[in-house]
């Protein structure tokens, strides 16, 4: 495990590392000596009132590689789980520990599995790796691996309900519902599974550019469709049954002199809100699509990765820079903008009690005022930083460190 002071360190070598870049299941981290400024923290008037309900272990977490693996919760529990393959199942009220299954040993009884790890295309000696999730619905655990594969886990026991192989990594969360199990793979497939058994439905295909930010953005089940950001900068709605494109649209503008100039990807998830698809890629644009149609509300200039947040009439983002926005819904007016913490890596927004929370890569965690941008608070939770959005339910926050600690928070 990475020092603390080590992962500064490390953060502060390449921007393109920031950004998630990669061609392969690497590090987060690259070698560029290029210097990252990272904005120092000022002293902050504290205006939130918070408490530590409880904190737990989960495993070894996520070291230092690019992850978007969160926790979530569902059915009175708070599941949550490591890289290398530990999944546990919290009390959400009292941190208890229901069950706690490791991924390798749970496939290995299962399934007879007595060589290497799974047997598809990334059988290999590695661990878990797990990346993709954790999402909870028909009383399952979803998630996929860098090794290619989706798994369907008990909520109430922990006993594996099935086990998938699609042939990539799965770096983002699988999407639920409508019966299926939506995945997408680096390697552009969107594959539909069903929700009971993991059998395949249906796989849609779509080129992939050479170079790439690493990951990718979750797909969406919306009113028999499946929402898609790609790594080529449009969005697009798959019909659920069968796979088939029903539109698609340009979110991102892959040009520029260079490949690296030209990178467009859609990496955060889309977020629907009455009948509005609400996007955003990598060196492109915020877009307000019709869901039905693909048709363009209105667009605006940013560029970010990481997830969007709306509420209340109200988009917030936190950009390829760290600088975080507060936009109106419906026009996508700029209401204000904060750059007091750039460089920091900071995670996507979320509120928690009218509170906007974002996680950075010394693990605190920032407090900023919902209508104004302006910084209202700070926890210190170390950690080796926060690297996924927080996690809300009613007045609690669960943020998860890159070393594994999970934090349940009672926000006042």
């Amino acid at each position: 495990m990475q020092s603390k002071t080590a992962m500064k360190s490390l953060f502060r070598t390449s921007l393109i590392a920031l950004a998630g870049l990669s061609l392969s299941a690497c590090s987060l981290f690259g070698d560029d000596d290029e210097e990252i400024t990272v904005a120092p923290l000022q002293p902050v008037s504290q205006q939130v009132d918070t408490r530590i309900k409880w904190e737990r272990s989960v495993g070894d977490g996520v070291g230092e590689y690019f992850s978007r693996l969160n926790p979530t919760v569902a059915y009175g529990k708070v599941f949550a789980a490591d890289r290398q393959g530990v999944v546990k199942a919290f009390d959400k009220e009292t941190g208890k520990t229901l069950w706690e299954v490791e991924l390798h040993d749970l496939i290995e009884i299962n399934e007879g599995v007595d060589d290497g790890w799974f047997s598809g295309l990334f059988s290999s000696p590695f661990p878990a790796r797990i990346s993709g999730g954790l999402v909870a619905q028909y009383n399952k655990l979803f998630l996929g691996t860098e090794n290619g594969d989706v798994v369907a886990i008990d909520t109430e026991t922990g006993e594996l309900a099935w086990h998938a192989e699609v042939g990539n990594e799965v770096t983002s969360d699988p999407a639920a519902g409508e019966g299926m199990v939506v995945v997408h793979t680096t390697d552009g497939k969107v594959i539909s599974l069903s929700a009971d058994t993991g059998e395949q439905n249906w796989v849609h295909e779509y080129q992939t550019p050479t170079l790439t930010l690493r990951g990718a953005s979750a797909p969406s089940i919306v009113s028999g469709g499946v929402i898609l950001g790609d790594s080529s900068g449009r969005a697009s709605v798959l019909i659920g049954t069968n796979g088939q494109q029903a539109w698609t649209q340009a979110v991102g503008d892959p040009t520029g002199a260079t490949e690296l100039e030209a990178l467009a990807d859609i990496d955060s998830n889309p977020v629907v809100v009455g009948g509005v698809i609400y996007m955003i890629a990598y060196n492109g644009e915020l877009a307000a699509l019709e869901l039905r149609s693909g048709e363009v509300r209105w667009k605006r200039d940013y560029s970010a990765y990481e997830n969007l947040h709306i509420n209340g009439g109200n988009i917030y983002l936190t950009d390829s820079n760290s600088h975080v926005f507060g936009l109106d819904l419906r026009g996508g007016i700029e209401q204000w903008s904060n750059n007091e913490l750039f460089g920091r890596a900071l995670t996507g927004p979320t509120i928690v009690n009218n509170h906007l929370a974002l996680g950075d890569f010394e693990g605190y965690l920032h407090w900023l005022s919902p209508s104004s941008g302006e910084i209202i608070g700070r926890m210190d939770l170390g950690g080796d930083g926060i690297y996924a959005q927080p996690v809300v339910d009613g007045n609690t926050i669960y943020v998860q460190t890159r070393d594994g600690d999970l934090y349940a928070i009672e926000v006042n």
